[in-house]
């Protein structure tokens, strides 16, 4: 790969304005003609070509970040159950019209489709690529635990 190296002849060698570098000639170009400076710029042949392969390091944190942010999904599905459990269990109901109506029609096994629902979730966030939008599904998925919790502590 070769690229362009700018020297600046008004400057010390230690100066870290002295050398400039660039990727292609027109850049080399372009700077020199705007900044009119004393010196000369010439092509450099470098040592090692550039890596086409990029570092996997990046993709290995973001699919850790992405494999605790979903767990946490199924965290909180868990929490949703045993704080809706101790609702029904102080003989309170049900806000959410679509569980109100699994819990009705399948009774003790609402649970089913209330996890059935949480690995859903999980499924559609681990095709996601973004971990930001994935975040943002989780705090979504935490206002019924908070909610929960609230209703619990003004029953007692």
């Amino acid at each position: 790969m070769i690229v362009w190296v700018y020297t600046d002849i008004s400057k010390n060698v230690n100066d870290p304005q002295h050398l400039r570098v660039f990727a292609t000639k027109l850049d080399a170009k372009a700077w020199f003609e705007q900044n009119a400076l004393d010196g000369v710029a010439f092509a450099y042949e470098t040592i090692a070509a550039p890596s086409k392969k990029p570092s996997s390091a990046p993709k290995v944190q973001t699919n850790l970040i992405k494999t605790l942010l979903v767990l946490s999904v199924l965290m909180l599905g868990i929490a949703d159950l045993l704080t809706t459990n101790t609702i029904l269990n102080l003989g309170l109901h049900e806000l959410n019209p679509f569980m109100h109506l699994a819990q009705t029609w399948f009774g003790v096994w609402w649970l089913v489709p209330k996890l059935a629902l949480t690995y859903f979730t999980m499924w559609l966030l681990w095709r996601s690529n973004n971990p930001y939008n994935i975040a943002i599904v989780v705090a979504f998925c935490s206002t019924p635990v908070l909610n929960n919790l609230v209703i619990i502590a003004g029953a007692r």
